[in-house]
């Protein structure tokens, strides 16, 4: 009987040996600061400091509308929120660390505005922009107030006076979104950019992880609530061209676009080493392609599919739900890669907390 045994316990502890020299599938060797050191430098803190500039544009606009409405001022106005909304969907994937404390996404991009609660919050002269639950805020507020308040720019200008209530409003919405977008520019620039670039590893709450999780969780909205929830698919297949993310104005197809091409940006890491070139280190596989090319070809599927939709996108939606939902899943068929496949091969969690609808 030993003489069996013992045979078979030196075959399992050289099977285990065996098994060993494998190693550990999440020590790859990759420079992980350098990512993402090239991503602070060269994405995160250049989009803030355009992102700034652009609000910083729209501040002088909405105070020089405010202080004396007229129909040029409108115009002016209305460009500029065009152009720093459109400026913040670069900043949009980054939605941790001191944009995270400040609440900088649900406080600058909530929608479709509940524009019953903004003309209570006019009304009464009441509101409070420091609940990141509320839809009175925002671009999506400002959308409604300086596209929405009538059939024509003379009702709109009518709306305004110097300090009247609309006036103050605007004026409210445009200062909150500085004034939190300088806290988070300030905390990058004084320390934070230093703690990103050093927090290597696949743990949750590390630089990788965070990546990862707002990678998906921006791209999850554009999917969802950007297309899904307006074509229709989300809802029996009835369309909701009012939930579009910009109703008002008619940006929302540019504004998808541009979330699409910031998301590009943050996996490819734009000229530098992004978590691309961490898949390629990792050897990452997809049947007989490899993983990294995988997700760059459904990338520009996405992108093709929101390019040809005709805008505005509240009447696609009714004039040609098929191709709006054609879009929904090329956008969903994306996650699979980037929600599954590149965490598992990196050994990251997924943290963030799921829509109901995320599965669909």
């Amino acid at each position: 009987m030993k003489k069996i045994i013992f045979p078979l316990l030196l075959s399992l502890l050289l099977f285990a040996c065996k098994e060993d020299d494998k190693g550990d599938p999440c020590d790859i060797t990759f420079d992980q600061a350098a990512m993402f050191a090239n991503i602070a430098d060269k994405l995160i803190q250049p989009a803030l400091a355009e992102f700034q500039e652009a609000v910083g544009s729209l501040q002088v606009a909405a105070d020089s509308f405010t202080a004396s409405p007229d129909e040029s001022g409108l115009e002016a106005v209305r460009d500029a929120m065009k152009a720093a909304w459109l400026s913040w969907q670069a900043v949009a994937p980054y939605n941790f660390g001191p944009a995270e404390t400040v609440f900088l996404r649900s406080s600058l991009n909530n929608f479709p505005a509940n524009t019953a609660e903004i003309e209570e919050n006019i009304a009464s002269g009441n509101y409070d922009f420091n609940l990141p639950d509320a839809y009175d805020k925002g671009f999506p507020a400002l959308d409604y107030l300086l596209f929405g308040l009538g059939n024509n720019e003379a009702e709109i200008v009518a709306k305004y006076a110097p300090g009247n209530a609309y006036s103050q409003y605007v004026k409210d919405i445009v200062t909150d979104i500085q004034s939190r977008l300088n806290q988070t520019k300030a905390e990058w620039a004084n320390g934070y950019r230093n703690s990103f670039v050093q927090n290597t590893g696949t743990a949750a709450g590390t630089s990788l992880s965070l990546l990862i999780n707002q990678l998906n969780a921006n791209y999850e909205i554009l999917k969802r609530d950007r297309i899904g929830l307006p074509s229709g698919v989300l809802t029996l297949d009835i369309a909701n061209p009012t939930k579009v993310e910009a109703f008002y104005s008619g940006l929302s197809l540019d504004l998808a676009i541009a979330s699409l091409e910031a998301s590009i940006l943050q996996y490819t890491g734009g000229s530098g080493q992004g978590l691309d070139d961490l898949l390629q280190a990792a050897g990452a596989m997809k049947g007989n392609e490899t993983l990294d090319a995988v997700i760059q070809a459904q990338f520009a599927k996405a992108m093709n599919a929101l390019q040809v939709l005709p805008a505005p996108l509240s009447a696609t939606v009714e004039n040609d739900q098929q191709a709006v939902q054609q879009a929904y899943a090329a956008l969903s068929q994306q996650l699979v890669h980037t929600k599954t496949d590149m965490p598992s091969v990196l050994c990251v969690a997924i943290t963030y907390v799921d829509n109901p609808s995320d599965s669909d």
